[in-house]
C-alpha cells in the first residue's frame, strides 16, 4: 500500500512539473503575417502616407514584406508620389519593426519631379505594436518625415 501511494505522489509531482510551464506561459503574440492597409497622421504641408502591405513568412521564419505607398499633400509644390518598396519585418513580443528598401518610384504629381523623386525619396520605415486581437498595429512612421501610423488587417470577404 505504501509503495502504491509513493507512485501516486511521484506521478502527481511529474504531472505538475510537466504542466506548470504551459499553464504559466503567456500566450504567443499575434503574427503580423497577412495583408494590411495603413495611413499616417498629417505631417508638414498637410502630407499623409497611405498604402497596402503584404507580410509573409519565409521557410527560415524570416518575415518579408512588400508594399505600395502614396505620399500625398494638400499644400506645397509636390502633390503626390507613389512608390513600391520591399521590406523586412522583425517581431519581438508585440513589437514589430519594418525596415524598407525602395524598389521603384511609380509616379509623381507633378510629373516633372519624377527624376528628382527617384534620386531623393527615402524608404519608409515603421515601429509598431500589434494588438492582442492581431487586427491592428499602431506606432510611428519615420522617413523624410515622421508621424503616427495605423495599420489595419485586411479581412477576406466571405461570399
Amino acid at each position: 500500500m505504501k509503495r502504491q501511494s509513493s507512485r501516486r505522489v511521484i506521478a502527481t509531482c511529474f504531472l505538475v512539473w510537466f504542466l506548470a510551464p504551459a499553464a504559466s506561459a503567456e500566450p504567443a503574440p499575434p503574427s503580423p503575417v497577412g495583408n494590411w492597409s495603413f495611413h499616417t497622421g498629417e505631417m508638414r504641408n498637410t502630407c499623409v502616407l497611405r498604402g497596402e502591405m503584404s507580410i509573409t513568412r519565409k521557410p527560415d521564419r524570416t518575415l518579408i514584406c512588400r508594399f505600395t505607398a502614396d505620399w500625398s499633400c494638400k499644400s506645397g509644390m509636390m502633390r503626390s508620389v507613389e512608390t513600391a518598396q520591399s521590406c523586412v519585418a522583425t517581431q519581438a513580443s508585440n513589437d514589430v519593426v519594418i525596415t524598407s528598401r525602395m524598389e521603384k518610384i511609380i509616379r509623381s504629381d507633378p510629373a516633372e519631379f519624377l527624376d528628382y523623386m527617384r534620386a531623393s525619396y527615402a524608404p519608409d520605415h515603421f515601429k509598431l505594436k500589434i494588438n492582442a486581437r492581431g487586427d491592428e498595429m499602431r506606432g510611428l512612421f519615420h522617413s523624410f518625415g515622421q508621424a503616427e501610423v495605423v495599420f489595419r488587417r485586411n479581412q477576406d470577404l466571405i461570399g
